[in-house]
Formats: structure tokens, sequence, C-alpha cells
């Protein structure tokens, strides 16, 4: 079967090369080039590709269209059709496309029409229409345009999902964020060094390693730990918050500010915009993570691709019980009540007076990730979806 799968071109179509959406574009990308190969086209909001995956990508041939536009709606009006010629140039066997959104999706079905034999494959790896209601439902034009895509999902071949919400809702195969365990193995990483490098001693680092927004809590961290400083004075210097983003963003602006005015600036660590390279020596440098995913309809169906790498590197992680993480942290990490700040600066206390507990549920979550979270569980399911689609059209 994998003979059969080397000769075939998948193409990939991302929402957003210039987003943190990209990622799980380029995760399955790099675990489908192992036996197929790979194509990534698309727009970018941006002048840029998102640049935590911007070297992974040169791996793969790519090309996106970079728009003088923030809104990829009017990108995609001005480059539809070099776009679609770009598409046939290639002439894919597969189309995996991301996201059921109009620049993604949606060009993946004009394609469709024209090319009725080519199967299409939609990744869904968050409830888009919950954005738009979290949103106050401030823009009409998004609610009935993502309404209107939502509708079309079932014209798809197949489907992939990254959390159980999601497969209840839509269907299809569930994939979660997988994991290269090799590459995120704490064994290969010399914690020590790397603290040095960072300006860390002996403090406990308490981390917040992806791309913050407001649905995902990362001020919750902070007010946590100004509570912990509050009621443990003790407690002073003998720890660091560490977290990464990007610095022109502004809720990530707001969350340095908030650190520094309330865990003093000695004890915040921001580390900006991070190569996903670099994520494996940042997790090994941590010791505690912290994912406190707040509820709302953006997380119900979200999963957090950081809870995997985290568990990967045989990190404690204290995270909200949302969505899906209660089930993949079970008997291998901590949950608390979403948005709970009392709960949280408990269990990161509870974790700091208890180090042996903190590291056998950091092994408990290392040895579940490698059965269950890895790229070779990943490769599995994505080579069942590709055989089960070409042999239909056998």
């Amino acid at each position: 079967m994998s003979s059969m799968l080397k000769r075939k071109r998948i193409l990939m179509l991302p929402l957003d090369f210039s987003g943190n959406c990209i990622g799980r574009t380029a995760l399955i990308a790099d675990i489908l080039s192992e036996f197929c190969e790979i194509y990534v086209i698309g727009l970018a909001s941006s002048s840029d590709i998102w640049s935590p995956v911007k070297d992974k990508l040169e791996n793969f041939p790519h090309y996106c269209f970079k728009g003088r536009f923030r809104n990829l709606t009017l990108s995609l009006f001005k480059n539809m059709k070099n776009l679609l010629e770009k598409i046939i140039n290639i002439q894919p066997d597969v189309i995996y496309s991301f996201k059921p959104l109009l620049s993604s999706y949606g060009v993946s079905l004009l394609y469709k029409l024209k090319e009725s034999r080519i199967p299409l494959i939609l990744d869904i790896d968050d409830w888009e229409l919950g954005f738009v209601l979290d949103s106050g439902w401030k823009i009409p034009f998004s609610l009935l345009t993502v309404s209107f895509m939502e509708n079309l999902i079932r014209f798809s071949d197949a489907i992939t999902v990254s959390s159980y919400f999601l497969k209840h809702k839509f269907g299809g195969y569930y994939l979660p964020h997988v994991v290269d365990t090799d590459l995120y193995d704490p064994l290969k990483y010399d914690q020590e060094k790397i603290r040095q490098q960072l300006g860390i001693s002996s403090e406990v680092v308490i981390s917040f390693i992806g791309t913050p927004r407001k649905h995902k809590g990362a001020d919750t961290i902070i007010m946590s730990l100004n509570k912990l400083l509050r009621t443990l004075p003790w407690l002073g210097n003998n720890f660091k918050f560490l977290f990464t983003g990007d610095p022109q963003d502004s809720y990530v602006r707001f969350l340095i500010d908030l650190s520094t005015h309330l865990l003093g600036k000695e004890r915040t660590l921001f580390l900006g915009m991070t190569p996903k390279t670099h994520e494996p020596l940042l997790l090994a440098a941590s010791d505690i993570v912290c994912i406190p995913q707040k509820k709302s309809y953006a997380s119900i169906g979200q999963v957090p691709a950081k809870v995997f790498t985290a568990m990967s590197m045989a990190k404690p992680i204290i995270a909200s019980a949302v969505s899906d993480l209660p089930i993949i942290l079970k008997e291998c990490g901590i949950t608390i009540p979403p948005g709970d700040i009392d709960a949280l600066a408990k269990q990161i206390m509870y974790l700091i007076e208890n180090p042996q507990i903190a590291k056998m549920l950091g092994q408990r979550a290392r040895a579940k990730c490698v059965e269950k979270y890895s790229y070779i569980a990943g490769k599995k399911i994505l080579k069942n979806v590709l055989n089960k689609l070409l042999f239909k059209r056998l």
C-alpha cells in the first residue's frame, strides 16, 4: 500500500501561510512526505510565512500568494485565477484542504467542480462558527460565510478532525495533533545547559509555549502566580513565567504588561516568536506546563497542539477540563475547572511542593504520548484515509 502511495501527489491547501493555522498543515505534510509527494499552495495574509514553521516548509515545494490585504477574502478574489492555475499545473492525485473556509476549502471545491474524480480531504481542527459566536456576532458577513461553508462540508470525500467534539459534529477520522516523539525526547536535551543560556538558575519555570489567544488563558496563569506571590511571600524569586508569542500582537503586548506589573520584570521571561525546532528546548527548560483554556465557543472543539509536545517531553501538565483535555490527560496530568485562578494556583503549588509526583506525571504523559499521539500513530490513520479513498477510485 505504501508503494502505491509513494507515487501520489498530495496538494495541501492551508487557510493562511501567515497564521498559526499553518502549523497543522506543516505537521500533516511532514508525516505524509515519508510516502507521498507533497505540495503546499495557498494565500498569506501578510508578507511572510508564519515564522515557527518557516524552516519546516522548506522541506516541501510550496508557494504562497502574499497579499497586500490582511483580509484573506479580498486576497482570494485577487489571486483566484493564479491559484487555480497553480493547482492545475501540479495535477494532484489528492487535495487536502485545511479548515472549512473560503480561502482553503472554497478553492478546493472550485477545483473539484472541474476535476470531480480527484478526491478531496478536509481537515477540521477548530469549530469556526464558534469563533464567530464568541465575537458576539460583530461581523454579520463572517457569520454568513462561515455558516455557508460549514454546510458545504458534506461535499468532501473524507474528513479528518482533531477532537471528539468535531468528530461528533462533522464525522470523519479522528486525527489528533500528533508529535514527533523522537524530536521531542527529553533525553536528547541538556536541561541545565539550556536553562543557563536562558538566564535561568534554580527557579521553577512555569510555561505557556504557543500562540496566546484570549480563550487560551495565559492571563489566568499570570493571575494565579500573582495570587501565590501575595499569599506565599517566601516564593519570591523562586519562579519564572516563560511564554512565547508575537510581540506585535495587541493581546501578547497586554500579557507582557500584565506579567511585568503583577509578577515583576525579573519573573517574566518572554521569548517572542520562536521556531518550532526550538520548542523542545523551551520545554526542556520548563518545570510545569500550564494549558488553562477558558470555556467558550472557540475552545469547546479545540485541542491545543502544545499539550502533546509537553507530554512528549515528559512535563507535568495542568490544563482546564475543556474539550478532550480530560481524556488526553487522564492519569498523566492534572485538570482544573476552566477560568479557576484559585485551582490553578493550588495545583501549581502542589507540583512545586511534590517534585516526585510531578516527575511521575511527566513520565506517564510521555509513555501515553508515544503510544497514542506519536507520528507513528498519525501515519497509520493517514495511510488508512488515503488508501480507502484511492482504492475506491481504482
